[in-house]
């Protein structure tokens, strides 16, 4: 991994243009982890469309909430998923989780990204408009 560089703990990967975090680790000072921003980001966004879903199912949250709590999760969703697409159109490196892809497949599942994360996108803001 080349140099940090930044005393920021967020930074653009060099190679695969996705943004990365730093974060101490538990198992002893002086230790680091990189994640991926895009996946915390996803992994982050579970318990709130997990803590909306049961709030409704336990009728603490409303309909309308409700809708609005999904199409906003489909909204954000769509846009990590457009910019994984694009930084993966554009470096040819696809990155699931912790495996890296590069090749031919690369291009098809970056366009797939981008295509789904465009229909969440748009389903979450046609949600969001039929809401207000």
């Amino acid at each position: 991994m080349p140099d940090w560089g930044t005393p920021l703990p967020v930074k653009a990967c060099n190679v695969c243009d996705r943004p990365l975090f730093l974060i101490p680790s538990l198992r002893g000072p002086g230790r680091l982890h990189i994640l991926s921003a895009i996946d915390v980001t996803k992994i982050v966004m579970l318990p709130i469309v997990g803590g909306g879903t049961i709030s409704f199912g336990m009728r603490g949250l409303s309909t309308d909430h409700f809708a609005a709590t999904v199409a906003g999760a489909l909204l954000f969703w769509g846009v990590i998923d457009v910019w994984d697409g694009t930084a993966g159109l554009k470096t040819d490196i696809d990155r699931v989780k912790k495996q890296v892809r590069q090749g031919a497949a690369v291009r098809k599942m970056s366009i797939a990204k981008s295509i789904f994360g465009l229909s969440s996108i748009v389903l979450g803001a046609l949600g969001l408009l039929m809401l207000a």
